[in-house]
């Protein structure tokens, strides 16, 4: 699902605020939008878009840190009127990497152009851990991120120039190949682009089946890249497990997942996060989970 430089994406601004990795920000500003659509267990709420990357809220959430998903979402420091053509040509030819740059080239675009991007900061919540390294209030350091957010918006759309009028509607295509050949950062951040894939919020309520489609597809990704024992799959996976998103809730497999990451990788807070899981699950399901998780882990050993 990388650090907040104006040449980086939308996301790794996400991630270097917070310290922690891509899959905090995919689940944090974006899931919340995805869980009245996506839902598995209740009825769908009122189907609104999943593909906001921008930061919406600035608390760190706890998750693995994985240094190949950050690089991932680096681009050549190329001016994008040069960077695209050479993305598309290597991209046609069948180049993993650059169906993957080319999605993040294009959505950066795309969402930099929407014209109701929402940009108030003012009721986003930000950790005390944020505040104190940052040595700012807590009003000075959200002034400051509209700020950086806004100077972010600009350059982009300066440098956006360059790409090819209707180019930005390829992103949902690119974002599918990179998905479906195998790209790890692909298949992570596959959930959090309902709107890129399945359509706009009318298309979403007319379309159920297509959503049950992407949910599918989602969970696929996801759970291939947790069975390659990557922590941030193992993670995500759990997290999709404890909303009910994607697929049903399943408390015995989220804790189970979430702790298998956190053995793999340390994640801040994870034992904390597992306590209160904990809290409403049954000693059956606790023990249960324990051995799914030591099941897991000893696989990812192998």
């Amino acid at each position: 699902m990388p650090p907040p430089n104006l040449k980086y994406s939308i996301l790794d601004q996400c991630v270097r605020l917070s310290k922690f990795a891509l899959i905090a920000c995919m689940f944090t500003s974006c899931a919340k939008k995805n869980d009245d659509v996506q839902s598995v267990n209740g009825t769908p709420g009122n189907a609104a878009p999943a593909a906001a990357t921008d930061v919406r809220s600035v608390t760190p959430k706890p998750v693995a840190i994985d240094a190949d998903l950050q690089s991932a979402q680096r681009l050549p420091d190329v001016p994008l009127k040069d960077l695209y053509p050479s993305l598309l040509t290597r991209a046609e030819a069948g180049d993993l990497e650059a169906k993957r740059q080319l999605f993040l080239v294009l959505n950066e675009c795309r969402i930099a152009m929407q014209p109701d991007r929402p940009l108030d900061y003012s009721n986003s919540q930000v950790s005390p851990e944020i505040l104190k390294a940052s040595g700012k209030t807590r009003e000075r350091f959200l002034v400051d991120q509209q700020l950086r957010s806004l100077t972010y918006t600009e350059e982009k759309l300066k440098q956006c120039e360059g790409i090819p009028s209707g180019a930005q509607k390829e992103a949902a295509r690119w974002l599918k190949e990179a998905a479906k050949g195998g790209d790890t950062y692909a298949r992570l951040a596959y959930y959090n682009y309902l709107d890129l894939i399945v359509g706009d919020q009318q298309e979403q309520a007319t379309s159920p089946e297509k959503i049950q489609e992407f949910n599918e597809d989602s969970f696929r990704y996801i759970k291939s890249v947790a069975d390659a024992s990557n922590a941030d799959g193992l993670f995500t996976l759990g997290t999709a497990y404890e909303r009910g998103i994607i697929t049903p809730k399943d408390p015995v497999r989220a804790y189970a997942y979430k702790k298998a990451a956190g053995e793999l990788m340390p994640i801040n807070r994870n034992d904390q996060i597992l306590y209160f899981m904990a809290q409403s699950m049954t000693p059956n399901e606790i023990k249960k989970a324990n051995q799914l998780a030591n099941s897991l882990t000893q696989r990812s050993k192998k």
